[in-house]
């Protein structure tokens, strides 16, 4: 530790240790929308805290809400830190935000679901719709 706090290196293997980047890789990626915003020149941003797994810019993921699963494509993350820095990926315990290609602001509700597919046979990620696991995160509007 340095005289001012801790090093950058220092908070940099603190914050790998914490997102466990091996075990994010095997997970499926939940993302349960806190808000959802239009911003000019990103279009969609849906923003929250990742539950699980892990996203890049590029993925196709779904919006589940409603019994209903909208497809999007990632195309970039904002790490909600001091530096609000745009990234590539995305880890689980991430105050994030996200912009989607294939959604409009009114198509997404507060509390409907960001989710990617792990396949664990064969190691590829894929987005589809069936998401037995995810049943409980689903939204359902009152």
């Amino acid at each position: 530790m340095g005289l001012f706090g801790k090093s950058k290196m220092e908070k940099e293997a603190e914050y790998m240790e914490r997102i466990n980047v091996p075990q994010c890789l095997q997970q499926d990626f939940i993302m349960k929308v806190g808000g959802v915003f239009a911003i000019a020149g990103n279009g969609t941003v849906v923003a929250g805290r990742i539950e699980s797994g892990m996203c890049r810019v590029g993925e196709t993921a779904f919006i589940l809400q409603n019994g209903t699963a909208l497809e999007v494509v990632i195309t970039g993350i904002d790490l909600r830190t001091k530096e609000r820095k745009p990234n590539r990926a995305a880890y689980a315990t991430e105050q994030v935000g996200i912009a989607l290609r294939g959604v409009s602001k009114e198509q997404v509700q507060p509390g409907a679901v960001l989710a990617i597919k792990n396949d664990q046979e064969n190691g590829k990620r894929r987005s589809g719709q069936s998401f037995p696991n995810l049943a409980g995160y689903e939204y359902k509007s009152p």
